[in-house]
């Protein structure tokens, strides 16, 4: 988790005293969280996440994303909120299509 962390940091452009100003704890703990040296409580990596422009399932477990953009983040969003498979996959097909037209 701790590359992850150091990964959307550095992308975010923050340092990690920048990082640390803004979770109110020292540069210590950020460089403790970056190599795996600490557990991070639940609702810091959530904190981490939201700063961070990614998700707790990210930082956790590598689940997309880190790199997402806003556009990205609502089609994963709107994507997850279809409950019936065959529509998913409508949808998805859909998207395929729009990409080849582009």
């Amino acid at each position: 988790m701790g590359m992850r962390i150091r990964e959307c940091r550095i992308r975010k452009g923050l340092t990690q005293e920048q990082l640390a100003e803004l979770l109110c704890c020292k540069k210590s703990l950020i460089s403790q969280y970056e190599n795996n040296k600490v557990d991070i409580k639940g609702s810091v990596i959530v904190e981490l996440a939201s700063l961070l422009g990614t998700t707790a399932g990210y930082l956790l477990k590598g689940e997309l994303g880190c790199n997402l953009d806003e556009n990205e983040k609502e089609m994963l969003s709107l994507m997850r909120m279809i409950k019936n498979p065959t529509i998913a996959k409508v949808a998805l097909e859909q998207v395929k299509l729009l990409i080849n037209i582009s």
